[in-house]
């Protein structure tokens, strides 16, 4: 993987970690829709790229290279699987709106989880791109790994309990005889939305493509 796309996801990462700090420094918003969806920009640009990082990097550093770079890869490997442990009971903490009384819990909570992603991010560009010149590759210059399964499934499952959150108020609503809210992925495009739409359509088609589909269609597309 080219060092320079390891260090625009680093970017995207870094970016949405800034908006959401910065959301859950604020006072608690009115609704969930705009926390919803930016706690999933969160979630699939760091899953993803853990995914990426496993599949194309580390595994192949501890099957093809041995060592020292192999211990260096299997270490790594083992911080991202425990970060990833982590963020999932975070977010199965947090997944719904938290309360007026717990938004202050819940904003020392991120900001502790933020805090040790930057951290993992700090350790990949400090012991792992210097690493990324000796990656074995085909015929072809490509890499021969593939995105890990494991964190892909991940994020989709994360993005059901997002935005799955709203859906006891859904029926809450229809139970009392009100129109139900609309869901949450059909709420209007905010800025962020728009920024981020016009910023995948600039990244490679299949990058674009493992946001919109199926882990397991996303996989077969990238066989």
């Amino acid at each position: 993987m080219p060092v320079d796309r390891v260090l625009r996801q680093h970017g995207h990462i870094l970016a949405n970690a800034d908006a959401l700090e910065a959301l859950v420094s604020g006072p608690r918003p009115a609704s969930v829709e705009g926390l919803g969806f930016r706690r999933w920009l969160f979630t699939r640009d760091l899953l993803m790229h853990f995914a990426r990082m496993e599949g194309q990097v580390y595994g192949p550093l501890m099957d093809e290279l041995g060592g020292e770079v192999a211990h260096v890869a299997s270490q790594a490997s083992a911080e991202t699987a425990a970060l990833v442990a982590d963020f999932r009971e975070h977010v199965t903490r947090w997944h719904g709106f938290p309360s007026e009384a717990q938004w202050d819990i819940y904003a020392r909570a991120t900001h502790w989880l933020t805090a040790r992603i930057r951290e993992r991010l700090e350790s990949e560009a400090t012991a792992i791109l210097p690493l990324l010149s000796r990656l074995p590759v085909d015929e072809h210059g490509a890499c021969p790994g593939k995105p890990d399964h494991r964190y892909v499934a991940d994020a989709w499952e994360i993005r059901e309990l997002i935005f799955g959150a709203a859906k006891p108020a859904d029926a809450a609503g229809t139970r009392s005889g009100g129109a139900a809210p609309a869901r949450v992925a059909s709420v209007p495009e905010d800025q962020d939305q728009k920024d981020d739409r016009n910023r995948d359509a600039k990244q490679p088609q299949q990058d674009t493509l493992a946001h919109l589909i199926s882990p397991t269609i996303w996989f077969r597309l990238r066989k």
